[in-house]
């Protein structure tokens, strides 16, 4: 092999490695963030007695928090993780939109096992974790 084929193998190499870490960042979560603190430890409303992070901790199996930034602009806090709902065992995510100004955040959109939940099923879903965690601290006592 010539010189010359050394260098355009050691090229595309160089570039492929480039490409490759390009792509991992750019699709790469980002779990740290002070909107997924914020909405971690607030609380929401009409549950004003137990952080989000508490309550969220005990009902779900391995919550993972992320924080992106929609298409709109929005800053997005999601949160997912697997739960039993409604006697079903599944996959629930929940995501927080945070106003920027005040850093007030609400539930936006809701998710179980794929489907997009109407908001009678979210206030379900929301009133069962905040239902688990006050049986465990009955649990606890």
């Amino acid at each position: 092999m010539s010189l010359a084929n050394h260098v355009r193998v050691f090229i595309c190499v160089v570039l492929m490695g480039l490409l490759v870490g390009y792509v991992y960042n750019a699709k790469k979560d980002i779990t740290d963030h002070e909107y997924i603190d914020i909405v971690k430890e607030g609380y929401l409303e009409n549950f004003s007695d137990v952080a989000v992070r508490n309550a969220f901790n005990y009902a779900f199996f391995e919550p993972y928090w992320r924080y992106y930034q929609a298409k709109t602009g929005e800053h997005v806090v999601e949160l997912s993780g697997d739960i039993t709902f409604q006697g079903e065992k599944g996959h629930a995510i929940l995501q927080f939109v945070i106003d920027e100004q005040t850093h007030q955040f609400t539930v936006y959109a809701t998710k179980f096992n794929d489907e997009v939940l109407s908001a009678e099923q979210r206030r379900l879903l929301i009133g069962m974790v905040y239902e688990t965690w006050h049986m465990e601290q009955i649990a606890y006592e």
